[in-house]
């Protein structure tokens, strides 16, 4: 199983996060658009797990108890990965949110490290994909608004792909 660990988003923060990523679609030639069902912020990312490693995962998941913060996003960027573009939108930096979430990361690879996972040694960097591969045909302007995200749920996550379509499916999330 491919699995992550992540925040989710309800159907308004989705819909806010849609109308940005339309903003880009208009702006692009062509790319590979995150579906709005999958839009997430990862906190770790575990790769192919054997199916017997999923009730660690949960015990880890569970010991998670910070009670409920805010997030806010109100920028957007892109990087270059073997000449394609990955765009995002991610956390104001000085969001008073962003020290929980960044202790919440922390933590967890702790935790996944101490239990025989392997670690993500990528910096971390609080953000949601709107696409990747994004071919543009000239400056991209996003300006994107400000959203703000309550966080009360982490989710063990499995990504797969179902009739051709990247799906991602909750295996268990628990509340903050």
């Amino acid at each position: 199983m491919r699995l992550f660990i992540a925040v989710n988003f309800n159907g308004a923060v989705i819909e806010q996060i849609l109308e940005i990523q339309e903003r880009l679609r208009a702006q692009s030639l062509r790319g590979n658009f995150t579906r709005p069902e999958n839009f997430h912020l990862t906190l770790a990312f575990l790769g192919e797990t054997p199916e017997d490693k999923a009730d660690d995962l949960r015990r880890i998941i569970k010991e998670i108890k910070t009670g409920p913060f805010e997030l806010t996003f109100d920028r957007a960027g892109c990087f270059t990965h073997s000449g394609k573009k990955l765009w995002w939108i991610g956390t104001a930096p000085d969001c008073p949110g962003l020290s929980l979430l960044n202790t919440i990361h922390r933590q967890l690879l702790e935790d996944l490290l101490d239990a025989g996972f392997p670690a993500d040694t990528r910096p971390f960097s609080a953000h949601i994909t709107l696409g990747r591969e994004i071919k543009n045909s000239g400056d991209v302007i996003l300006a994107p608004p400000e959203i703000v995200v309550m966080v009360d749920r982490i989710s063990l996550m499995q990504s797969e792909h179902i009739q051709g379509k990247l799906t991602y499916t909750e295996l268990f999330g628990t509340q903050l």
